[in-house]
């Protein structure tokens, strides 16, 4: 097959989607497809760049198109470039921010039916879907979402995909409220492990816990409860803690910093690493630590990359309910930390089933490959 994915911006390390939609289409590459990747708004260049990268040793095109151009100019530029490629499949990645700097993409729709000739068929990945999801959010919050709603529904309108993913049962359960009906895709790690052999400590058998926790740290989490109770539990087993923070944590980070020292426990923070140092990490931690929301916690590519190093990981995060859904299961390898739980949370058993990049790759060809 010749797969063309279509992200907003491709600049290595800088660009979440993108460095997924890189890494997936080297992995469909191994599998003897052929696979090209275009950037349409691309928000780190000036000027158009088409080039091959290696990417695990595999050569990727790449063809990136600048935001400072209109949209007009834009989608004729791929447009052109597309035909000269002739995929059977366009996989568009979604996010409503890659699109437009205020998450607003008002001509996409348009745009990307110019695309839609010859027999290809289109493939949506909903990575994100729109603001103002939470039932406590505010009303220019709401109004704000409901534009993206709205501009989704005329996407998918458009476009008429033969297939559409998403990464969690949440953006499912919310498509399927449109009227579509989304398959699950889960998330897949852009950490690979590094180092299998580094031996690994257990919360039930050692004297010392390490939680380690990777990239943004989420406002409101509940980690002076959390730092106490750690303390607590110190003082009752003589067991040790240490907090690793690694990459980059953002604004919060001081006041994780010194939460968990007025405690009495040791924190390390390593700031941004290589991949093999972060594997590395990840291989001597006992769990991994997440801010973010529950029910949207199987989008990040930080838990991915804990399960994928088999690390079972205790969500820290501040309550967040979706509005007018309820019941929604808790993602497998994660358990919610409420005051009161810590011990639960160490010693529950959990379960990480983790889907890796191969996996991944092949039920999305084999999706593609059932309408053939």
């Amino acid at each position: 097959m010749r797969i063309l994915f279509i992200c907003g911006s491709l600049e290595s390390g800088s660009d979440g989607v993108g460095d997924y939609t890189k890494r997936l289409a080297t992995e469909i590459i191994k599998k003897n497809h052929e696979v090209a990747i275009l950037a349409i708004n691309d928000q780190f260049i000036n000027t158009k760049i088409e080039r091959t990268e290696l990417v695990d040793s595999f050569q990727l095109l790449v063809y990136r198109i600048p935001s400072n151009l209109t949209s007009t100019i834009r989608y004729e530029i791929a447009n052109l470039w597309i035909d000269n490629f002739s995929p059977e499949w366009l996989s568009l990645q979604y996010v409503p921010f890659s699109f437009n700097s205020k998450g607003i993409p008002l001509e996409l729709h348009k745009g990307l039916s110019k695309f839609s000739i010859g027999g290809r068929r289109w493939h949506i990945m909903f990575h994100e879907l729109w603001v103002g999801m939470e039932k406590n959010s505010t009303f220019k919050y709401k109004i704000w979402g409901g534009i993206q709603k709205f501009l989704i529904k005329k996407l998918i309108k458009k476009l008429n995909p033969s297939l559409i993913t998403t990464q969690t049962g949440l953006y499912q359960i919310q498509l399927k409220k449109l009227g579509y009906s989304a398959k699950y895709l889960p998330l897949f790690s852009n950490i690979p492990l590094m180092h299998p052999y580094i031996f690994k400590s257990n919360s039930n058998n050692y004297k010392k816990i390490t939680f380690v926790n990777f990239g943004t740290i989420h406002p409101g989490a509940p980690i002076e409860s959390f730092a106490k109770e750690a303390a607590l539990y110190k003082q009752k087993k003589g067991i040790e803690f240490d907090l690793i923070l690694i990459g980059r944590s953002g604004k919060e980070q001081s006041h994780w910093e010194t939460v968990w020292k007025l405690a009495g426990l040791n924190i390390i923070t390593l700031g941004e690493q290589s991949i093999d140092r972060i594997s590395e990490v990840f291989n001597t931690a006992t769990f991994g630590i997440s801010s973010t929301a529950l029910p949207i916690i199987e989008k990040s590519g930080s838990v991915a990359a804990m399960h994928e190093h088999n690390l079972p990981v205790i969500c820290i995060s501040k309550p967040w309910y979706p509005a007018g859904i309820k019941n929604l299961p808790i993602a497998k390898g994660v358990i919610y930390y409420l005051s009161g739980n810590f011990e639960v949370c160490l010693t529950k058993e959990i379960t990480v089933n983790y889907t890796d990049i191969s996996l991944v790759s092949k039920q999305l060809l084999d999706s593609f490959s059932s309408f053939n």
